[in-house]
């Protein structure tokens, strides 16, 4: 996650994806590339933010599409950095296609679609639908991974998870579920990642583009392993590391590949000694650490410190479904 402080709303968003694009064009890509963005915002501020940041990627990226961002209200890392943004991007090589489907709109590029669905519960979860069976894949079956932030995480949880199947043992998506602040007229936003067709085919609506299930907690699209919310109680998130890594060796792969993870606490006065266990567990004993962010939110779990939402990359030995896609790198 980029943070930066500004004077302005617009000087902040300016700096923000100024580093955004430093770090892309370390890797080889650049803002064009970007498919995808989460951003917080101060409370009130997220319709704010979100046109702030559309305003400024509009004029970098001169009628390219614009990744899919979903904004939430929450505190970020640090008290004074009330906007940040971190964002996930595909290497060039493959040309990125922008969908939209109701109040869904999503960027897919390399088999993959990154998404965001916003509005009523029904509203999202039918546009979300409508969406990646537009880029050719089976519906709600075709998404790999949610992470849904939700105005009352109690009151609609479980409808969510029933809707999506998790919560009844059909092969749904990977969630992890948060409360959190939402522009006007939103019970909920849905930042999904879909498995579509490399080739760009939409309409069909025929395939689920080859996801694996491995268990609840973990499903394989691509080249990546997907992991819902791991739940830490202790403040430094150990038994939620060792949550982690129990669930990606079900998929073949450990602690050492994972490349991202969005860390939720419930006390932002303790990011700290999340700090120190993430320090422990990655940088000290399975390097190198991957890119992270830290929001403050609420989550279904009501004596939990953290929620830890990752994602892995699987070794080229075990990709039975997706040899044909040769270089599925994605800057994270």
């Amino acid at each position: 996650a980029m943070m930066e402080y500004n004077d302005t709303l617009a000087e902040t968003t300016q700096a923000e994806l100024k580093d955004v694009r430093d770090i892309a064009e370390a890797a080889g890509a650049g803002l064009e590339d970007l498919v995808d963005c989460l951003a917080n915002a101060p409370k009130g501020g997220a319709a704010a933010v979100r046109r702030a940041f559309e305003r400024a990627l509009a004029a970098k990226l001169k009628g390219a599409a614009l990744p899919a961002l979903t904004v939430v209200e929450a505190p970020g890392e640090y008290a004074y950095f009330n906007v940040s943004i971190s964002c996930v991007a595909a290497l060039p090589g493959t040309p990125r296609r922008a969908l939209r489907a109701g109040s869904a709109y999503g960027v897919s590029a390399r088999g993959l679609l990154h998404l965001e669905s916003s509005g009523t519960l029904d509203v999202a979860l039918h546009s979300l639908e409508h969406l990646v069976r537009k880029a050719g894949a089976s519906g709600l079956h075709g998404v790999a991974e949610c992470t849904a932030f939700l105005q009352d995480v109690r009151r609609d949880a479980p409808l969510l998870r029933r809707a999506l199947g998790s919560g009844t043992g059909a092969r749904g998506p990977v969630l992890t579920v948060l409360q959190a602040g939402l522009e006007v007229g939103k019970a909920v936003a849905l930042r999904c990642v879909a498995a579509v067709p490399a080739n760009g085919a939409g309409g069909g609506g025929s395939s689920n583009g080859g996801i694996e299930h491995h268990s609840k907690e973990v499903v394989v699209a691509r080249r990546f392993a997907f992991v819902a919310g791991q739940r830490a109680r202790l403040t430094n998130g150990t038994d939620g590391f060792d949550a982690l890594e129990q669930a990606l060796s079900i998929a073949g792969v450990g602690l050492s590949d994972v490349l991202s993870c969005l860390f939720f606490v419930t006390d932002q006065a303790q990011v700290f000694d999340l700090f120190d266990g993430f320090f422990d567990v990655f940088n000290a004993k399975h390097p190198p650490p991957p890119t992270r962010a830290e929001l403050q939110a609420e989550t279904e779990c009501g004596d939990c410190a953290v929620m830890m939402r990752c994602i892995a990359a699987m070794p080229a030995a075990v990709e039975l479904t997706t040899a044909e896609l040769p270089g599925q790198e994605m800057l994270v």
